[in-house]
Formats: C-alpha cells, sequence, structure tokens
C-alpha cells in the first residue's frame, strides 16, 4: 500500500467532494530524552502539515523523501504540495520504538488520515544539526479486540463482504484475490440513488470537481492493494449510521480502453443502522 503522503494525493484524481473533518493534533510521545530531537521532528511535520504550511512540511523532508513521495524534485513540489496539504487534518496517536544509530534514526508514527488509523515506519537522517524524514513504511494495522471484522475480497470485478455490518464498530479485513492491483474506496453516499447510477456519474466526471455527483457525501477511507495483498482498515471512531458504497476506479490493464473497474461491475454497498 502507499504512504499517507502518497495516498492524501491519490484521492485527489476522484471526482468527490470530501467533506470537512475536524481534527487536533494529539501527541502522545514515548522514549527517552535522546529521542527527543527525532520525535519533535514528526510533531513538526505534523504540525506543519495541518496549519498548510508547505514550504515547512517541505523543509523537513530530505530531498529523496520529496522525489519519492511527489515524483518531483524540491523546486516543483512546493506548488502541488500546497494546493492538496492539510485536508484532511492529521490527529498524531502515538509516537513508539525510537531507534537512533548515528546520523540515521526510525519511529513508529500512529495518526489518523481523516476516519481512518495509519502505522508508518518513518526513516530519519541527520543533516546538519536537523533531523529529517527520508521516507515511509506503511506498517500492519490491526483490528482491536472488540471490533466486528468484515472481510472484503477483490476480484475480477467484484467485492465480496463476509460478514453483517450490524452496527458502525466495524474494521474491514482486505484481500486481493485477483490477478490485477485494486484500489477500496469507501464513501458515504445518499439515500435514494441507485448504486449503479451513482458508479457512472463518477466515471463521466473525470477530474472535473465541480462536476462530482450530489450523492457523494463523504470519502471515509482509500486504499490500494496489489494482486495477492491484504491489509486491515480500521476506524479511529465508529462509522456514523447511514449508507456506504465500495468502489475501485483502478483502469482494466487488459482492456484497451482502460476501462475502470467500476464500470465492469466492482462496486457493492452496505448500511451502517441508525
Amino acid at each position: 500500500m502507499d504512504s499517507l503522503w502518497t495516498c492524501l494525493g491519490r484521492l485527489g484524481y476522484l471526482p468527490l467532494s470530501i467533506g470537512p473533518i475536524a481534527a487536533a493534533i494529539v501527541i502522545v510521545a514515548c522514549g527517552g530524552s535522546g529521542n527527543t530531537e527525532v520525535e519533535q521532528t514528526v510533531r513538526s511535520l505534523v504540525a506543519s502539515y495541518n496549519a498548510k504550511d508547505a514550504s515547512g512540511f517541505l523543509d523537513r523532508l530530505t530531498d529523496r523523501a520529496v522525489q519519492d513521495q511527489y515524483g518531483v524534485p524540491r523546486d516543483q513540489a512546493t506548488a502541488s504540495v500546497a494546493k492538496s496539504i492539510g485536508d484532511p487534518p492529521i490527529e498524531l496517536r502515538r509516537l513508539s520504538n525510537t531507534q537512533v544509530s548515528g546520523l540515521t534514526a526510525t519511529i513508529d508514527f500512529e495518526h489518523t488520515s481523516g476516519k481512518v488509523v495509519v502505522v508508518e515506519q518513518v526513516a530519519m537522517v541527520k543533516e546538519g544539526d536537523q533531523w529529517k524524514v527520508d521516507g515511509f513504511k506503511n506498517q500492519p494495522v490491526e483490528i482491536p479486540d472488540g471490533v466486528r471484522t468484515i472481510g472484503v475480497e477483490a476480484t475480477e470485478f467484484a467485492f465480496k463482504l463476509d460478514g453483517d455490518v450490524k452496527d458502525g464498530d466495524v474494521g474491514f479485513a482486505v484481500h486481493n484475490l485477483g490477478q490485477q492491483e485494486h484500489e477500496l474506496v469507501l464513501a458515504r453516499i445518499a439515500d435514494g440513488v441507485p448504486l449503479e447510477n451513482l458508479v457512472m456519474a463518477i466515471a463521466h466526471a473525470g477530474n472535473q470537481a465541480a462536476n462530482a455527483p450530489e450523492g457523494v457525501q463523504e470519502i471515509v477511507a482509500f486504499g490500494s492493494y496489489k494482486p495477492g495483498e491484504s491489509g486491515n482498515i480500521v476506524f479511529a471512531k465508529a462509522l456514523d449510521p447511514g449508507r456506504y458504497g465500495l468502489f475501485c476506479f483502478f483502469p482494466d490493464i487488459n482492456d484497451p480502453e482502460q476501462t475502470p473497474h467500476a464500470l465492469k461491475g466492482m462496486y457493492t454497498e452496505f448500511s451502517v443502522p441508525g
């Protein structure tokens, strides 16, 4: 799966309006005083992101990290980062397992991305007297005890849900059993709109945000999974009551028209009782 920063930018390709999500920075740091500078760099990175301070955010990344995450050199990244930074805000939940070795370090970074819990291992290097982030590596997220696990199987071209959604206190265990890479876009959608009509409207909207279907109320979660890959989607709090749709808009690599998977039937829905 992609790192948090890549996924946040990745959502921009979808013609969907993302509802505002209020979040505050909550710092719970672990480790001794020798790890303070490493931890403070992560805190500062999050603070700059939430403040939409593109310059301050990029200043805490190495040149390699900027290139890896945004695909362009530092001097070309500021404008694109400024357009997407800070939405949705990030809540820093926990820093742990800080390991410092000379001029390199790693630290586990648990946080929210919108309503989803994410755990990343952050690689860092010291440049002069300043620690900088050199890369991100996603770590497994465990579905907590007491949270109902709903299995989601992705194939060509369908989602299959294993389990009933009885309330919003759920987590999704996603398994890509197909031969192509698939994504899972979880969106809260309006009642009364036929799902197949909504899928067609999204596809026709393309990248024009102004044409986003009114039936899409909020993007709740996103993840991409290579063939054979699995991963959990864990929510920071229970899902609100309402109607939800699961979609995959990746193109069919075997189709000369590159038709999105959703237009071949890769979508489904469920409801969270009120």
